[in-house]
């Protein structure tokens, strides 16, 4: 380092560390007269001023910098190598009380190839190389100045113009701070200590904001989460409160939405959050189906339960079928449950005739008497002798009487028939399976009556098998099986099924989604593929339409309040059955539930702040809105940091600005970031205390 003394001698290459008395020690060994280091006058101040020799100095401290930064490498080696002779030094003049030996001084720097000192050194004795590193006027050696231009070397690759900004601040002010730290103590150590305070200051004023936005790191993490929730549902730029999920902030923003200044900044935010809800909704929609519509989609369900039903019944006449063949078309089969069931249901209410009548069905009646009919055998009939008078011609034409005598053989009486032809039952058994198939409200016969004939004639059928054998049995078992599974799922389904018009059975489908989870998953499975897929998709395009009192002259309003009031009326067992079953269903289950899990979000940041008037919560909000002045800039990682803007300035200008920093992606970004020491920004402050010589100065004198 160079020391000027009093007289304007300037000693050069003094090594870094020397103190005050050591330099009078050696002056005044060397022949100096250091009485003149106290009373020798300062030199006349010469050269330029003002302006001109303030940029003179501003330039040449940079240069000047520059030289530190290059001889940094060396320099730091010489450190270490000072350091030791130091430590050998140090202890050898506190034990002996003699001054150290000359060995274990600090090295020369100036005469070390490849250090700051020497290459400023070289630099010099270029011509015009003085010029460069070395102010015009010497009143500006070692001054603020000069240090500002060596402190510009702190900015350091900066990533855009707001963190070279926020780089070349911080150089010059800890470059500043450590001068005026060491002009007023002359020590090194306390002087980079406070040309680091500038830097430690902004990294503990980003962490407390940090902090109170977000929490600690448990908090960075939640909110990483929330807005990478929110980006899988279409919200690309959330506002600072939604993203943070501080119902304090949410509520500011909340206020936002209505107060002058900020509403079209505001309002552009929201807009563009649910459209991106909107579209994945929309896209979601279009994965399960494009033939979307009530009209379309109960024309998909009454169409696909046909479907079931014309398998079903395909099916169980094959069963049926091979029962018949292992039985025999012409095997006698025991009809008693029929006739039983038949009696039971046409019975009479005792001593009520006429009142019987009324719960009396015409056509059950009827096929009572049918089979009695049919199955009714005849009386015996004796033989018999008939005398008659017959009139007669005879060949003159005179008429005469004839006695004659007629006789008939005995006829046997035929009981009635208990047994019938098995192919007789089976018939039967599917002609009433039919009419429970097909039944609907407007049938004449209910299934009330139809399903006891059913089972009393299975119950029929099931004795033949058991008097054929096991092989029969089984037959039954698998056909009786698949009949009575197909039938319980045709009951289920006909009251959503069974509409006069495809709309009524969307409608009736939708609201079991609500209510009758069970009777959903019956029709679902009832249903091809592509019907579900087309249930599914009209629903989902549903759930966001907006109310009519909140709907547009389009009617295509798209409200992310809808949509979760909507979803939270599905219960979570509907939610997974509607979502599944068809083409693309874990691809729009994932989109919906993110778009659901967004809107909640949405709803829990402001639900607090929903009545702007009236909430003791939003009296705290508007105070905070309107009591502090203009929103606080700090720095972050990588950029002009604002610090949470919760206050901003009264007035249109504040509360624009407030606006615009929550919802400035970067501010978002910056809260969401880990507080780690930015390399860059420790480069920074390196290059720039290096730079200025802001650790290895001496006093101005």
């Amino acid at each position: 380092m160079d020391v000027t003394l009093p007289d304007g001698t300037v000693l050069r290459g003094v090594p870094d560390g020397t103190t005050k008395a050591q330099i009078r020690e050696k002056l005044k060994a060397n022949g100096y007269d250091v009485s003149k280091l106290d009373a020798a006058p300062k030199p006349a101040e010469s050269g330029p001023t003002g302006f001109v020799g303030g940029g003179n100095a501003v330039g040449t401290g940079y240069f000047r910098g520059l030289g530190h930064l290059a001889g940094l490498p060396v320099d730091t080696v010489m450190n270490v190598v000072d350091l030791a002779k130091a430590a050998v030094g140090a202890p050898y003049q506190a034990i002996t009380g003699k001054a150290a030996p000359e060995w274990t001084m600090p090295s020369d720097r100036s005469k070390i190839i490849g250090t700051g000192q020497n290459i400023l050194d070289m630099v010099r004795k270029v011509p015009g190389g003085s010029a460069l590193i070395d102010p015009a006027n010497p009143a500006y050696e070692g001054g603020y100045l000069q240090g500002a231009g060596g402190a510009a070397n702190g900015l350091m690759r900066p990533n855009s113009l707001a963190q070279a900004g926020n780089q070349l601040a911080l150089a010059e002010t800890s470059a500043a701070a450590a001068k005026a730290t060491f002009d007023a103590t002359g020590n090194r150590a306390l002087a980079a200590t406070a040309g680091m305070i500038p830097t430690a200051g902004q990294l503990a004023a980003t962490e407390g904001t940090k902090y109170a936005v977000r929490g600690g790191e448990k908090g960075r993490r939640e909110m990483e989460q929330r807005v990478a929730n929110l980006r899988a549902a279409g919200v690309d730029s959330p506002t600072l409160g939604l993203a943070s999920g501080n119902k304090l902030i949410g509520g500011v923003e909340n206020l936002l939405q209505s107060t002058p200044g900020a509403v079209g900044i505001m309002q552009r935010n929201r807009d563009t959050a649910i459209s991106g809800l909107e579209a994945n909704a929309g896209m979601a929609a279009d994965l399960a189906s494009t033939n979307r519509g009530a009209l379309q989609s109960g024309q998909s369900i009454q169409r696909g339960a046909a479907g079931f039903k014309a398998a079903f019944k395909d099916a169980q006449g094959r069963l049926y079928d091979r029962l018949g063949n292992i039985i025999g078309p012409q095997h006698p089969t025991n009809v008693d449950n029929t006739r039983a069931s038949l009696a039971d249901l046409n019975s009479d209410i005792p001593t009520m005739p006429e009142l019987s009548k009324q719960f009396k069905n015409g056509r059950i009646m009827a096929i009572e008497a049918a089979l009695k009919s049919d199955m009714a055998g005849t009386k015996a009939v004796p033989a018999s002798s008939k005398d008659s008078t017959v009139a007669a011609v005879d060949a003159n034409g005179v008429p005469y009487l004839i006695q004659r005598t007629q006789s008939t053989a005995p006829v046997a009486a035929v009981p009635d028939r208990t047994e019938i032809p098995f192919e007789a039952v089976k018939k039967t058994r599917t002609l009433v399976g039919g009419e429970i198939a097909d039944n609907s409200m407007m049938s004449d016969v209910p299934r009330s009556k139809w399903n006891p004939l059913y089972g009393a004639i299975s119950d029929d059928i099931k004795g033949a098998a058991a008097a054929v054998g096991p092989d029969a049995t089984n037959a039954f078992n698998r056909a009786n099986t698949h009949t009575r599974a197909g039938i319980d799922r045709l009951e289920r389904i006909a009251p959503v099924v069974d509409r006069p018009a495809p709309e009524q059975s969307f409608t009736a489908l939708n609201n079991t989604l609500k209510e009758n989870v069970s009777t959903f998953q019956a029709v679902k499975k009832s249903l091809p593929q592509d019907a579900r897929g087309d249930f599914a998709g009209t629903v989902i395009e549903r759930l966001g339409k907006a109310r009519p009192g909140q709907q547009d002259e389009t009617g295509s309003k798209w409200s992310p309040e809808t949509f979760l009031t909507n979803w939270s009326n599905l219960k979570p067992q509907a939610r997974a059955e509607l979502l599944s079953g068809f083409p693309n269903a874990p691809q729009v289950a994932e989109t919906i539930n993110a778009v659901a899990k967004a809107t909640a979000m949405m709803r829990e940041n402001s639900k607090m702040w929903a009545n702007p008037s009236g909430t003791s919560a939003n009296a705290s909000a508007r105070a905070v809105l309107g009591a502090v002045g203009a929103g606080g800039v700090g720095s972050a990682v990588g950029l002009l940091n604002p610090l949470i803007p919760i206050g901003a300035a009264a007035g249109l200008g504040g509360v624009n600005l407030l606006a615009r920093g929550v919802t400035s992606p970067n501010v978002r970004n910056a809260m969401m970031r880990r507080t780690d020491l930015d390399p860059e920004l420790l480069n920074a402050l390196y290059g720039s205390m290096v730079g200025s010589n802001a650790l290895n100065q001496q006093p101005k004198k």
